[in-house]
């Protein structure tokens, strides 16, 4: 039998048919002369979901239609029209009659059974997208755990043959400081020498250049088409759009009434073409891309970027894996934001410990040039990170530390440029058990501190990340 017939034609006794003349001579192997035989409904599912089974299509879609003009409302025959039509290349009869089983489905053994035909049928159908949310709503109504399992090895296999890959991310952040203002409300100016009895200018802080408090809304769609692939090759076009906006606090629209959570909004759209290549034992893996990016801050043109990059990946041993990566950036500045041009270089080491936990570290360098002193700098940052293999409590937890140091050369306010250094801490907690379709909530605490010799960057920052993300 084929895989999964068994899974399908639940039996159920609703009264009894009769066939007679060529449709009984169709079902039944020859007995002997009979000028009718009369067979139940269960009889007529078991033979048709044989038929099916068998290969005799034909004859499984004949009984399935005489079932269901008894009864439309037949779920198992319903499921069964719905194979038969797939095999025979009726897709879209085989998509119908899913939808129906579906809509007319008591259980969730019944709605998963729909759930995979309408799948099957748009898979077969080439719409692979939709049938991976149709997979996905197997997997919502499960009736065990190896059901569950088998619904996400199909929308793997289905997502492995999708030329689309489409990924959509949202967030919400309550934040003590949105626009990334200062902590201080006046810096000292440095005039260059000692000052006559001792007097130190400084500069009062707007509203504005402070640190204001509220909450982040962030959204992000990334969309990538396979244009070529082989075993060991890929070719993509990807594009991308994000946009991050905010909200004031009650406090912070006290502090400053002329001011709103819009001002600084950040939105951004970027298309590129990558390419992987990867050897044949699968242990080194190297990838390519260029693309360009247009930003908006607040809804006006801040800057358009191109970009080219380079990275390997490579399995060291069967528990350690190294990666490391250049970028090139050409950033045009819109409006009054001044041209700047960098790279950035990074190197990681990923180590899956006996036990199952995870840990990371990384290095990464930039260094970016431009006529504004606020965007020529030069920053080394190193990020430590740590992966739970067991649920905490029933949550997945993990950890990272980062530390940066920046330097800038040229700060009109200072004689020696300015340095800062940035410390993060950001713990991320996923709840499993709180599943909707194999997406599953995730909410990171996350902690910033910057210290500068201008104490116009100072910086704090404390937040929460509500996000959504997939199980698989």
């Amino acid at each position: 039998m084929r895989r999964g017939a068994g899974l399908f034609f639940r039996l159920c006794a609703k009264g009894g048919c009769l066939l007679r003349g060529a449709a009984l001579a169709v079902a039944l192997p020859w007995t002997g002369p009979a000028e009718a035989e009369t067979l139940t409904p269960d009889q007529m599912r078991v033979m048709a979901a044989r038929a099916w089974a068998a290969g005799e299509l034909e004859m499984s879609l004949g009984l399935a239609d005489a079932l269901l003009a008894r009864d439309a409302g037949d779920v198992q025959a319903l499921l069964i029209r719905s194979r038969a039509a797939r095999d025979l290349g009726r897709y879209g009869d085989a998509r119908e009659a899913g939808l129906a089983a579906w809509r007319g489905a008591t259980d969730d053994g019944d709605r998963y059974a729909a759930a995979l035909a309408v799948a099957q049928a748009l898979a077969s159908d080439g719409a692979r997208t939709r049938a991976q949310f149709w997979l996905r709503r197997a997997v919502e109504v499960a009736p065990s755990p190896s059901h569950e399992a088998r619904a996400v090895r199909d929308f793997r296999y289905v997502r492995a043959r999708n030329p689309w890959s489409t990924r959509l991310s949202f967030s919400v952040s309550p934040s003590s400081n949105i626009n990334d203002g200062s902590s201080e409300d006046e810096v000292p100016i440095s005039l260059g020498g000692s000052v006559p009895g001792g007097f130190q200018p400084v500069f009062v802080l707007g509203p504005s250049a402070k640190a204001l408090s509220g909450i982040e809304y962030s959204a992000g769609l990334s969309t990538s088409r396979r244009l070529a692939e082989t075993a060991r090759r890929k070719t993509t076009l990807d594009f991308g759009l994000t946009h991050r906006t905010y909200t004031l606090s009650e406090e912070s629209r006290d502090d400053a009434p002329d001011v709103e959570g819009s001002d600084f909004a950040l939105s951004a759209v970027r298309i590129g073409v990558g390419h992987d290549w990867r050897t044949e034992d699968g242990r080194t893996e190297l990838s390519f891309g260029t693309s360009a990016e247009r930003n908006w801050y607040g809804g006006d043109p801040l800057s358009q970027t191109w970009r080219a990059s380079a990275g390997v990946r490579q399995a060291i041993t069967p528990t350690l894996m190294g990666r490391a990566g250049i970028t090139r950036d050409l950033e045009e500045g819109l409006g009054s934001r001044a041209d700047a041009q960098g790279w950035r270089g990074s190197a990681g080491l990923v180590h899956i410990l006996g036990s199952g936990h995870q840990v990371s570290g990384a290095l990464a360098y930039r260094d970016q040039s431009s006529e504004d002193g606020n965007l020529d700098f030069d920053e080394t940052e190193l990020t430590l990170g740590f992966g739970f293999a067991r649920p905490i409590w029933g949550a997945g937890l993990s950890l990272a530390l980062s530390a940066a140091g920046r330097h800038h050369d040229e700060i009109s306010l200072l004689e020696n440029g300015r340095d800062d250094r940035r410390y993060t801490a950001r713990a991320t907690v996923t709840l499993d058990e709180i599943d909707y379709l194999g997406f599953v909530p995730d909410v990171t605490l996350r902690a910033t501190r910057n210290d500068s010799t201008l104490g116009l960057y100072d910086r704090e920052e404390f937040g929460v990340a509500f996000g959504i993300r997939s199980k698989f």
